[in-house]
């Protein structure tokens, strides 16, 4: 006489669901990428630059590597991107303390009126649905990420320190 087959095990066995992953996957990429080209329409900027002045507007005066740690970013790609920033007037950095090598960062007048017309950045959408779940759901889908990444094989770890889409 056989066991009943509960419905975890018949998810398990089921090819479906690694169908189901992917197209879940894809759908999550391109809504980011989605809104990234609205972003880049509506605003000039890309879907990063408009996170690090969201993240700048809401901690005035905050340092280079605070701003990466927030946006999960390399050092050298915050630079690039602050690089544009500063270039098309939204940003400014100072160095006001006496180790000149610590630079603070704020959002120029120019990027505040940029930003009141600005639609949220698709990472902070992220970041928000991600918060709005359940901590057992977080740590699960981390889990359960690393583990698809691991059998992966990917062989870039970095790649998960620049934003999806244009990064700078």
């Amino acid at each position: 006489m056989s066991q009943p087959v509960t419905e975890l095990q018949d998810r398990r066995e089921d090819p479906d669901v690694s169908r189901s992953v992917v197209r879940q996957l894809r759908m999550i990429i391109r809504t980011l990428q989605g809104h990234s080209h609205v972003i880049e329409r509506a605003c000039g900027i890309s879907a990063a630059q408009l996170w690090a002045l969201w993240e700048l507007h809401r901690s005035p005066g905050l340092k280079v590597s605070d701003l990466a740690r927030r946006l999960s970013v390399h050092a050298s790609t915050i630079s690039n991107l602050l690089d544009k920033l500063e270039q098309g007037g939204l940003v400014e950095r100072q160095r006001r303390e006496r180790d000149q090598r610590i630079v603070r960062i704020y959002v120029t007048p120019v990027g505040a009126a940029l930003l009141e017309r600005a639609p949220a950045a698709p990472q902070g959408e992220l970041n928000r649905a991600l918060e709005a779940m359940d901590v057992d759901e977080r740590v699960a889908l981390d889990r359960a990420l690393g583990v698809l990444i691991a059998h992966m094989g990917a062989a870039e770890p970095q790649a998960g320190m620049q934003p999806v889409g244009r990064s700078s």
